[in-house]
C-alpha cells in the first residue's frame, strides 16, 4: 500500500451535479447507489441503503462519499479566502460559523478484517490521498509483551491504561517521537497489520499512535462498538459534529445497540470485588521493607480509606439482599429501576470518583496474567457506568431495561460422589431497545447516519427498530442474471417424507434420514464446495450423531469430504484453510455450519469455495431463553403502550419471524460473492414455501425463487444449470480475475484523470454485425476487464460523463460500395478494453494507440454483395431483438461468447452460454436460439441445427421445473 509514483486510471461520472471519481465506469446499479448517498451527505439525512453482495457497495459507498468530502473541503477553502480577503464584519462572523465544523467520514464495520477490506479498497481510488486513520483494539495494535500475556481484552485494556498513567510504558513514551515520521506524515494509507508492523519496528504504540491521526483525519475506520459503546466512546474523545457516520454490514446493528447498552455481574464478581478491596487495603497499610519490593502505589495516596470501607460494606450488603432474594426461587425479573435502587449508594460522585481510583491501582498491580486481581472490581465499575452514566435517567432504566436475575448450578469437577457443585447467581441488566443506544449517538451532532447491507429488509422493520427517521432509502437489485443462480425449496425427501425441522419432527428418525439421503443426492451433483447450514449448534451435533450410527455420514464422505464449524475460535482458521484447499480438487467438499455462527456472518465462499448453500431449517432463536421471551414481551407491550394494533407495529411475534430470516438471509449470501460468481441456494425446509416466508427473504432472491413438491424436478433442474454454467463460469472467472489485476495495479498510484470520448456518430441502439466466420487474428480484441463495466485502463476518453447502461458502441457507418471487396471494417466495442501500444514513449503516442479500434477483416470474398448485404441486415435485425429482450448482463455474457467463438473456433463455448441466457426465453421466442445460425461458421451449421432441435425439445422441462404455475416470465425475471 506504498506509493509508487505512477499513474491512477478511473473514470469520472457525474450525479446530481457531484462528479465522482470512480475506478472503472460504474454499473447502474453503484449509479442508483451513489445517487442515494449523496442524497443523504448533501442533505443531511439518514440512510437505509441495502445492495446484494458483489454489487461494489462499499466501493460506491466510499467513492460518493469521498466525492462529498473533497467538494466539501474545497469550499470551506474558498470560503476562508474570502473572509481573509473581505474586511466585512458580518461576512466574517457568517463564515466563521460555517468553518467551525470539519466535514468528515467515520466508517465504521463489524470486523477488524471488513475495516482492512475497506481500506483496501480506498488505496485503488483517486481519494487515497485524503488522511486516513484506523481504529483497532489493543488485541490488534498492542506490541507491549507483557500487555498482551493478559488472558482477556477487558485486563489488556486495565493494565495498558495503569502502564501509560504510570508513564511505565516505553511504546508509548515513544509515540510523540515517532509521530512526524515519513510513513504516517505523507499520508500513506496503512491497515492495521501495516500500522502494527511499523510500531513494532520503530517501538511506538501503534494503538495510541492511531489515536493522534485520527485526530486530524478526513477518514475514520473503526469497529462498531467503539461508536455505539458510550464509555468507548468517551474514552476515545470522538467529535462526531458534522461527520457523516457509516455503518457497514449493519444487518446486525439492532443486536448489537442493545448488547453494548447491556451488562452482567454476578455474586461471584462482588465476592471478588471485596477481595480486591482488602488487597488494597493490606498494600496500603504495610510498611516499606529493605528487602521487600513495594508494590507500584501510583495513585494510591489519592483512595480516601474510609470511602474504601464503605463501598466494602455496601457490596457486603448487596451480597446479602440477592442472598435472601434468590433462597427460594431459580429465577426473578424486575424492570432495570431495580438495580439502579440497590445500587443506589454508587450513584454519588466522590463513590465513583473513590471506584475509579481502587480499579486503577488493582491493575496496576496486578501480578500476572493469572491473577484475578482487579477483576472484580472492574465488572462492578461496567455496572456502575451502565447505570449511572451521563445520558441514563431512571425513566430509560424503567422503560428500555429489564433485569433478570437467575441462579444456576455450576460443576467444580470431580467424579462420582466427589463431584462438588456450586451455585452461582447473575445479575442481567439487559437493554430490549436498538434505539435507545443509536438516539444517543444522534443526540451528538452527525450529520448524517447511514445504515448499508446486503441484507436490511424489510426496511420498515429495520426503522421501526432504530427510531430514528430514515428518510432515504434503497432496496437494489443484484447484478447477477437469472443464468447465475439456482434457487428452490425442496418438500420432500427421496421417500416422499416431508422435509421439516421444525421441533415436533427435528429428532424424527424417518426425518433425519430423509434429510442425509437428499442431501446425499445433492452433493452428488454439485460440483466443487457446498455448504449445508443447521439452526443452531445442538442441533446441527445431534444431526450428526443420527447420521454416523445409521452410515448416511460415511456415504456423505465418500462423495465429498466434510468440515464442521468449530465452536472454539482459535479452532477456526485452521478449519477454513483446509477447506479452501479441499473445496477446489475434483471431488470437492461439504462445510457444515450453524446459522448466526462466525461462518455464517462474514467469511467469503467465492468462486469453487461455495458453489451451492443448504439451508436445513429455519434459524429461530431459542423460544425459551429468558432473554428471547423478555424481548417477545417488551415489544408487545410497547406496542399497547402506544394504542398500536399488531399491523401498525412490530409484535413480538414479528420480530422473533424477522431473526430468523435475518439469519438465513446472512447465511444464503455466502455463495454469490461477485457478479461473475454463480451458485445453488437450496430450501430443504417446507416452511420456506410458505408466501410469507419467500417475501422474508432477500428481495434480490424473489425472481429466482421455485417451489419443487418432489425431490427429481430439482435434482433435474440442478444437475442441468451446473451443467451449462460451469464452463460460462470459468469464462467468469477469467474476466474476474482480469479485472481485479486491473484495480490491484492501480492500488497505491498517483492520480491521472482519463475522460470518456464517445464517437458523436455512434449510434447507441446499434450494434456491429459484421461476419464472424473469418478467424484471422488481426486486431483481435481483448476480453472486457470488469465484472459490470469497462475499465478505462488503456482507453481513451473525451470529456463527458457516460451513465449508459448499454453493452455496445455502435460502429462508423460503413459505404455499400466497398462490401464486394476485402476491406478492414471498424467496430467499437464498449465493455471491452482496445489494442494499446504498450511501447509507446509519450502520452500522445498511448493516446493515439488507445483510441484505435479492433479491426476484423471481411470475409465477403466468396459471396456477392447482395448476400453479404442480406446477413448483415438479418444479424442486425437479431442483435436488436436479442438486446431487447435479454437483460443487460445476459447481453453481455452474449457479447463475451461471440468472442470466444471467433478467436478459438469451439462451438462449445458458445452453445453453452446460449443454453444458459436463452433457455427461459425459449418458449415464447424460438427465434432468438434459431436466428443466432447468422454467426455460425459453415463447418459448424450442421452440429448447430442439432443443439437448436435438442435445446427446444427440453426447454420446457428446463423451465417448468416443478409446478408449472411457478414459472416465471422472462419479463418479471429481468425486472
Amino acid at each position: 500500500m506504498t506509493m509508487k509514483g505512477k499513474h491512477i486510471d478511473f473514470h469520472t461520472v457525474e450525479i446530481d451535479g457531484m462528479k465522482i471519481n470512480f475506478p472503472f465506469e460504474p454499473y447502474d446499479l453503484q449509479i442508483a447507489y451513489m445517487k442515494k448517498v449523496l442524497q443523504c451527505v448533501k442533505e443531511g439525512k439518514n440512510g437505509l441503503l441495502e445492495s446484494p453482495t458483489g454489487t461494489g457497495k462499499t466501493l460506491s459507498l466510499l467513492c460518493s462519499s469521498l466525492a462529498w468530502l473533497e467538494n466539501s473541503k474545497a469550499m470551506t477553502q474558498l470560503a476562508r479566502m474570502k473572509a481573509a480577503s473581505n474586511p466585512n464584519t458580518d461576512m466574517i462572523s457568517a463564515i466563521s460559523g460555517e468553518l467551525g465544523v470539519r466535514n468528515k467520514i467515520i466508517y465504521s464495520s463489524r470486523t477488524h478484517s471488513q475495516l482492512s477490506q475497506a481500506v483496501s479498497e480506498l488505496s485503488g481510488t483517486t481519494y487515497r490521498y485524503m488522511k486516513v486513520s484506523i481504529l483497532g483494539s489493543r488485541d490488534q495494535l498492542c506490541v507491549n509483551p507483557a500487555v498482551m500475556q493478559a488472558s482477556s481484552s477487558r485486563e489488556k485494556l486495565n493494565m495498558c491504561q495503569a502502564r501509560v498513567k504510570a508513564k511505565t510504558c516505553v511504546y508509548h513514551q515513544n509515540v510523540e517521537k515517532h509521530k512526524d515520521r515519513p510513513e504516517l506524515r505523507d499520508n500513506q494509507i496503512m491497515d492495521i497489520e501495516d500500522l502494527h508492523k511499523l510500531g513494532k519496528k520503530h517501538c511506538f504504540c501503534p494503538y495510541y499512535m492511531s489515536r493522534e491521526l485520527y485526530q486530524s483525519a478526513d477518514v475514520i475506520f473503526l469497529p462498531y462498538n467503539y461508536l455505539l459503546d458510550s464509555k468507548t466512546r468517551k474514552t476515545l474523545d470522538l467529535d462526531l459534529t458534522g461527520s457523516v457516520v457509516i455503518f457497514d454490514e449493519a444487518h446486525n446493528i439492532q443486536k448489537l445497540c442493545e448488547e453494548t447498552a447491556s451488562v452482567s455481574l454476578t455474586l461471584s464478581d462482588i465476592a471478588l470485588a471485596i477481595q480486591d478491596i482488602n488487597h488494597i487495603s493490606e498494600d496500603l497499610g504495610e510498611p516499606s521493607s529493605s528487602f521487600e519490593e513495594k508494590p507500584d502505589l501510583t495513585g494510591a495516596k489519592d483512595i480516601n480509606e474510609s470511602e474504601m470501607l464503605a463501598i466494602k460494606g455496601f457490596l457486603l450488603d448487596i451480597e446479602t439482599e440477592l442472598d435472601n432474594l434468590m433462597k427460594d426461587t431459580k429465577t426473578v425479573t424486575k424492570p432495570g429501576t431495580f438495580l439502579s435502587r440497590l445500587f443506589n449508594q454508587f450513584r454519588l460522585p466522590n463513590v465513583q470518583h473513590t471506584l475509579d481510583l481502587m480499579v486503577n491501582f488493582a491493575n496496576s498491580s496486578s501480578e500476572g496474567v493469572m491473577s484475578n486481581k482487579g477483576r472484580g472490581l472492574n465488572k462492578l465499575s461496567d455496572l456502575v457506568y451502565a447505570l449511572f452514566s451521563e445520558g441514563i435517567k431512571e425513566e430509560d432504566l424503567e422503560t428500555v431495561y429489564k433485569v433478570h436475575i437467575n441462579k444456576e448450578e455450576k460443576s467444580e469437577g470431580g467424579k462420582g460422589f466427589l463431584k462438588s457443585r456450586s451455585e452461582t447467581v447473575t445479575l442481567n441488566l439487559w437493554c430490549f431497545s436498538p434505539g435507545f443506544s443509536m438516539q444517543r449517538l444522534a443526540r451528538l451532532g452527525a450529520r448524517s447516519i447511514i445504515l448499508t447491507s446486503g441484507t436490511l429488509s424489510p426496511l420498515a422493520a429495520v426503522e421501526e427498530e432504530i427510531g430514528l427517521p430514515f428518510p432515504v432509502q434503497l432496496e437494489n437489485k443484484h447484478i447477477i442474471s437469472a443464468s447465475q443462480v439456482w434457487c428452490g425449496v425442496l418438500h420432500s425427501g427421496p421417500d416422499g417424507t416431508k422435509l421439516n425441522s421444525s421441533f415436533r419432527s427435528r429428532s424424527d428418525p424417518k426425518y433425519l434420514s430423509s434429510l442425509g439421503h437428499s442431501i446425499i443426492n445433492i452433493i452428488r451433483i454439485v460440483p466443487h464446495g457446498v455448504l449445508i447450514f443447521f439452526p443452531s449448534y445442538s442441533l446441527m451435533n445431534s444431526t450428526r450423531e443420527f447420521w454416523q450410527s445409521n452410515g448416511l455420514w460415511s456415504k456423505m464422505e465418500g462423495v465429498k469430504p466434510i468440515f464442521l464449524e468449530p465452536q472454539r475460535k482459535e479452532a477456526l482458521s485452521s478449519t477454513m484453510k483446509d477447506f479452501y484447499a479441499a473445496a477446489k480438487e475434483d471431488r470437492g467438499a461439504c462445510f457444515m455450519a450453524v446459522c448466526r455462527g462466525k461462518v455464517a456472518e462474514g467469511l467469503d465462499f467465492a468462486d469453487d469455495n461455495g458453489r451451492a448453500v443448504i439451508i436445513t431449517g429455519l434459524p429461530y432463536p431459542p423460544l425459551k431463553d429468558p432473554r428471547v421471551e423478555l424481548k417477545r414481551q417488551f415489544l408487545d407491550d410497547e406496542l399497547k403502550k402506544a394504542g398500536k394494533s399488531a399491523l401498525q407495529g412490530i409484535t413480538g411475534s414479528r420480530w422473533y419471524s424477522l431473526e430468523a430470516f435475518r439469519a438465513t438471509n446472512q447465511a444464503i449470501g455466502r455463495v454469490i460473492r461477485h457478479s461473475r460468481d454463480h451458485g445453488a441456494i437450496i430450501f430443504m425446509d417446507t416452511r420456506f414455501g410458505d408466501i410469507t416466508a419467500r417475501q422474508s427473504l432477500s428481495r434480490w432472491l424473489q425472481p429466482f425463487f421455485q417451489t419443487h413438491s418432489q425431490i427429481g424436478s430439482a435434482i433435474k433442474g440442478i444437475a442441468s444449470f451446473f451443467k451449462t454454467d460451469s464452463l460460462v463460469g470459468k469464462q467468469r472467472q477469467e474476466i474476474v480475475a482480469q479485472q481485479t489485476a486491473l484495480i490491484n495495479k492501480n492500488r497505491g498510484l498517483k492520480r491521472q484523470r482519463i475522460e470518456t470520448q464517445v464517437d458523436p456518430i455512434a449510434d447507441q441502439d446499434e450494434v456491429s454485425t459484421e461476419d464472424y466466420q473469418n478467424r484471422g487474428n488481426d486486431g483481435e480484441q481483448a476480453r472486457a476487464d470488469t465484472i459490470y463495466a469497462t475499465s478505462s485502463e488503456g482507453i481513451s476518453f473525451e470529456s463527458k460523463s457516460s451513465t449508459s447502461g448499454s453493452v455496445f458502441l455502435a460502429p462508423k457507418p460503413v459505404s455499400k460500395d466497398h462490401f464486394h471487396r476485402k476491406k478492414k471494417l471498424k467496430i467499437a466495442v464498449k465493455g471491452f478494453p482496445t489494442e494499446m501500444n504498450t511501447k509507446a514513449s509519450s502520452c500522445d503516442e498511448n493516446k493515439a494507440q488507445n483510441s484505435q479500434v479492433t479491426e476484423v477483416k471481411s470475409s465477403s470474398n466468396s459471396s456477392s454483395k447482395t448476400s453479404t448485404d442480406e446477413a448483415h441486415d438479418i444479424a442486425k435485425k437479431y442483435v436488436s431483438h436479442l438486446k431487447k429482450t435479454v437483460s443487460t448482463d445476459e447481453f453481455t455474457l452474449f457479447k463475451t461468447a461471440i468472442k470466444y467463438y471467433k478467436s478459438h473456433g469451439d462451438l462449445k463455448d458458445v452453445t453453452c452460454t446460449l443454453d444458459t441466457i436463452l433457455v427461459k426465453y425459449l418458449v415464447s421466442k424460438p427465434e432468438l436460439l434459431t436466428g443466432f445460425k447468422v454467426f455460425i461458421k459453415k463447418e459448424h451449421q450442421e452440429e448447430f441445427d442439432k443443439f437448436c432441435d435438442l435445446t427446444m425439445s427440453l426447454a420446457k422441462d428446463v423451465i417448468q421445473v416443478g409446478d408449472p404455475n411457478e414459472t416465471l416470465k422472462a419479463e418479471e425475471i429481468n425486472s
